[in-house]
């Protein structure tokens, strides 16, 4: 069980993820635009950005992570695809030590799990490195992956921080 002052921490340092990609997106010359509550619980959307008139990609920002326990979800909390198999084009993990964003594309990490993170379930938090762990009491199915991972990635850019106050 999620205790109430980590539920409270966890949605601050998402606010703060979520208000620095909007300015480091804006940045870039995207517009932004927050996704409905439905986008965020079925399709994993917090964001859509377009360039110009150009298509809309599907962003999911993911904050609080750390450079050496990046977290990817195969099924959620319930049971059900996890943000990896959602309806979002890119994943924004908000790293501080890169001074910006890690930006990946969804599919290549998925596939890059599935290729790299083998079937079978290990026992704790701490032998998870590219190996599935279930929480106790919980369905969800996750791995930890590490900065160095995302980076062998194609699609890995750093997006960075908004520089002007």
């Amino acid at each position: 069980m999620v205790s109430q002052s980590r539920r409270k921490y966890s949605s601050a340092t998402g606010r703060v993820a979520e208000v620095r990609f909007i300015r480091a997106a804006e940045q870039l010359g995207f517009q932004v635009t927050k996704g409905s509550r439905k986008d965020d619980i079925h399709l994993h959307v917090d964001y859509w950005i377009a360039h110009g008139e150009s298509k809309k990609w599907g962003v999911d920002v993911k904050g609080n992570n750390l450079p050496d326990e990046i977290w990817c979800e195969f099924k959620n909390v319930q049971g059900n695809p996890g943000w990896m198999y959602g309806g979002s084009n890119i994943i924004a993990f908000d790293l501080p030590e890169e001074g910006g964003f890690s930006i990946v594309n969804t599919k290549e990490l998925r596939e890059y799990c599935e290729l790299n993170v083998p079937e079978g379930v290990v026992d704790h938090k701490s032998k998870a490195y590219k190996k599935r762990y279930t929480r106790k009491d919980r369905s969800d199915v996750i791995t930890s992956l590490k900065l160095s991972d995302l980076k062998s990635l194609l699609s890995y850019r750093v997006w960075k921080y908004f520089s002007d106050y």
